[in-house]
């Protein structure tokens, strides 16, 4: 939809765009949806003494159909902080996975 601004599922161009998906904070606020989020040590990793630091890893963008409520999801601003959190063994879990092809086939 983002592309062709157009709803692959009914076809329809009548679509809204939410730039940051917000949820419902305590005390009436909002707060935006991280991809990911997770403790990281703020010190050297090999201190486990060094205090936590909580690291939030971008935003979600959503586009939605007004007719059939389709919904794309686009993750925004978080390929470093993943980086970081895949560095670290805490929750979420998150690896990188490369599936560019590299060099000739092995045989």
């Amino acid at each position: 939809m983002k592309i062709s601004r157009q709803c692959p599922k009914c076809q329809s161009r009548k679509l809204w765009v939410v730039e940051k998906a917000e949820s419902a904070g305590d005390g009436g606020g909002s707060n935006t949806m991280s991809v990911a989020s997770g403790y990281v040590l703020k010190g050297p990793t090999d201190d486990w003494g060094s205090p936590l630091e909580t690291v939030h890893a971008g935003f979600f963008e959503t586009w939605i159909c007004a007719i059939c409520g389709f919904t794309e999801w686009y993750a925004r601003d978080a390929n470093e902080a993943l980086a970081r959190l895949a560095s670290h063994p805490w929750r979420p879990k998150v690896r990188y996975v490369d599936g560019e092809a590299t060099g000739t086939p092995y045989r």
